[in-house]
C-alpha cells in the first residue's frame, strides 16, 4: 500500500512523523519515562531538552527519522492519553479522506469509460477501494457509499463526497466502539 503512496503525500506523512517528535521532545521526563518505546528512542528524545537552536532541530529530525521506522499506534495513544494531543485523530482522518478519494476516483473512471452515456451510472460494488472498506470496517454502509460515489462522479457536487466521508467516518467509528452501536 506504502508503494502507491504520491511523493507529496510521502512528504506530508514525513512532516506528520516530525510533528509527532516534536511533540515527545516537549514531554517532561516523569512522562517520557513511560513512554512506550526502547531504551535508545527515549535516550534520544531526552537529549534534545538540553539543546537550543540549529542543534535541537537537528535532533528532532534524527528522532523523527527513527520514528519513521516503528509502528506508532502506541506512541500515538500515549500522547493523546497523557498530553491531550490530536495527532492520532488527524492521522485517523487523513486516512479516511485518502480512502474516500480513492473510491471517488474509481467512481470516476468507471463513469468516464461507461458504454452508453444515456444509461443510468452505476458504480462496480466489487471495486477494490470499496471492497477494501468493506474489510477494514465491519459493518461499511456499500449501498450507501457507491450511490454517494456515483452522484459524486456524475454531478461533481461536493454534498456527494461530504456525504461518503461522513458514512467512512460512521464505519470508523463503529469500528472502534462496537459494543456501543450493537443495538442499532
Amino acid at each position: 500500500m506504502e508503494s502507491n503512496l504520491s511523493r507529496s503525500e510521502k512528504k506530508r506523512q514525513a512532516k506528520d512523523v516530525e510533528k509527532l517528535s516534536h511533540e515527545l521532545a516537549e514531554l517532561p521526563p516523569a512522562d517520557l519515562a513511560k513512554l512506550p518505546c526502547d531504551d535508545f528512542l527515549r535516550r534520544e528524545i531526552g537529549a534534545s531538552h538540553n539543546l537550543k537552536g540549529g542543534a535541537k532541530k537537528r535532533q528532532i529530525k534524527y528522532v523523527a527519522r527513527e520514528l519513521r521506522q516503528l509502528e506508532l499506534d502506541e506512541i500515538l495513544t500515549f500522547l493523546e492519553e497523557r498530553q491531550g494531543s490530536r495527532l492520532k485523530s488527524r492521522g485517523e482522518d487523513k486516512e479516511l479522506e485518502r480512502l474516500r478519494n480513492e473510491i471517488l476516483e474509481a467512481a470516476i473512471r468507471e463513469f468516464q469509460d461507461r458504454l452508453d452515456p444515456d444509461e443510468r451510472f452505476q458504480m462496480d460494488r466489487q471495486a477494490q477501494p470499496l471492497m477494501d472498506c468493506v474489510s477494514r470496517f465491519p459493518g461499511f454502509e456499500l449501498e450507501a457509499a457507491a450511490r454517494a460515489a456515483e452522484d459524486f462522479a456524475a454531478t461533481r457536487k461536493p454534498n456527494h463526497s461530504k456525504q461518503l466521508l461522513r458514512l467512512l467516518r460512521g464505519a470508523a467509528e463503529r469500528r472502534k466502539f462496537p459494543s456501543s452501536w450493537a443495538g442499532k
